[in-house]
């Protein structure tokens, strides 16, 4: 039992929801460069292919995912057209659930992650632009595939061994396209009567699966990219977000610009890590930055999949992951408070029934 408990107070203190910074309502913050990248397939580039054997020419838009502003504008496209299907967008597309997408690559961007060196061009050595691939143009794809985007024809440019159309990602990557085109076919379904539940179970539960899925198929296939980013503090960061991802899906926080960026802002580093990093805490870093850092760094991913095992009991229910945002919520108010709730969450998880899962089987 004491194990238990130290596992999950030490989990819970890596999760990015406690005591950050206020954002109010009427302060927005895009990703960098969201005003000026294309908003739809006609702000692409026209490309007019024509061969020798024929008069006729074939026209298409091309997308350069490895250039910032064009990956960042099929994240843009995708916050246009689903805005109008989310019912709790009210007056601002800010609260958009997908915002955790394209404001995760701007943090990249911002902090060289993207190996960009002062130019907007991505580099594909990068391993947080590889990973991101699969939460990009995936998602994407997908929304075209389920007709979502009905515009004209484009082309995507590939690089290496990265999927670049609807076929070749099913190949490589048929589970989580196959959750994106769930997710957003549910969309097309939206409930115009919106209450907590349902925004957990009909709207946040199979964006969550599906962005996990992303990440559970990318890992794999980038992992050779990891031996590029610039020490091994960089690297242990990297693959401890993208381990930790699952334990903070199941709590099915809101993903809207809001919440996302007061986290980023808050906890996430602005700069890459070095090897320092590791030993002292860095007086170029906020407090809170070192100290979720601090936990990260030391975090026994051997001990992962138990910890996953009870965090997804206690969040099997919609009762259970309540109490559990509430923990999450209250740990930098009081530790005791936290305790409270979690032993709430323990409470309801265990004694309301499970909700139905949202489907994973494929």
């Amino acid at each position: 039992m004491h194990l238990l408990i130290f596992n999950l107070n030490f989990f819970l203190l890596i999760f990015f929801h406690i005591k950050a910074e206020n954002i109010s309502n009427n302060e927005i913050y895009y990703p960098p460069l969201w005003e000026t990248v294309p908003s739809s397939l006609t702000d692409y580039p026209l490309v007019n292919d024509s061969t020798s054997s024929s008069s006729s020419s074939f026209q298409y838009r091309l997308i350069n995912p490895w250039f910032y502003p064009h990956r960042l504008g099929l994240y843009k496209i995708l916050i246009n057209i689903t805005t109008p299907l989310m019912p709790f967008c009210s007056t601002s597309n800010a609260s958009n659930i997908l915002f955790a997408l394209p404001s995760q690559f701007g943090w990249q961007f911002l902090s060289n992650r993207l190996f960009t060196n002062d130019t907007l061009n991505v580099s594909i050595h990068s391993w947080w632009a590889s990973a991101n691939y699969y939460l990009s143009v995936i998602p994407f794809l997908a929304a075209v595939d389920v007709g979502l985007i009905r515009q004209e024809t484009f082309r995507i440019i590939q690089y290496e061994n990265f999927c670049s159309n609807s076929i070749e990602c099913l190949q490589q990557v048929p589970k989580a396209m196959k959750q994106w085109h769930r997710f957003f076919n549910n969309l097309q379904q939206s409930n115009q009567i919106i209450n907590d539940r349902i925004m957990d179970n009909h709207y946040l539960g199979p964006l969550w699966l599906a962005y996990k899925t992303s990440i559970d198929d990318a890992l794999p296939l980038v992992e050779s990219k990891l031996f590029h980013l610039p020490s091994n503090v960089e690297r242990l960061f990297g693959y401890g977000w993208s381990r930790l991802i699952n334990l903070i899906a199941m709590t099915r926080k809101n993903t809207n610009l809001y919440e996302t960026i007061k986290n980023q802002r808050t906890f996430l580093p602005r700069r890459m890590l070095v090897e320092s990093d590791r030993l002292t805490q860095s007086n170029d870093l906020p407090d809170l930055v070192n100290k979720s850092l601090e936990v990260i760094l030391s975090f026994r991913f051997d001990w992962l999949f138990y910890i996953e095992k009870i965090w997804e009991k206690l969040t099997c229910n919609y009762e259970g992951r309540v109490y559990a945002q509430h923990t999450l919520e209250s740990m930098a108010i009081s530790k005791f408070v936290a305790f409270k709730h979690l032993i709430q969450a323990i409470i309801n998880g265990f004694f309301f029934q499970c909700d139905h899962p949202v489907t994973t089987d494929l």
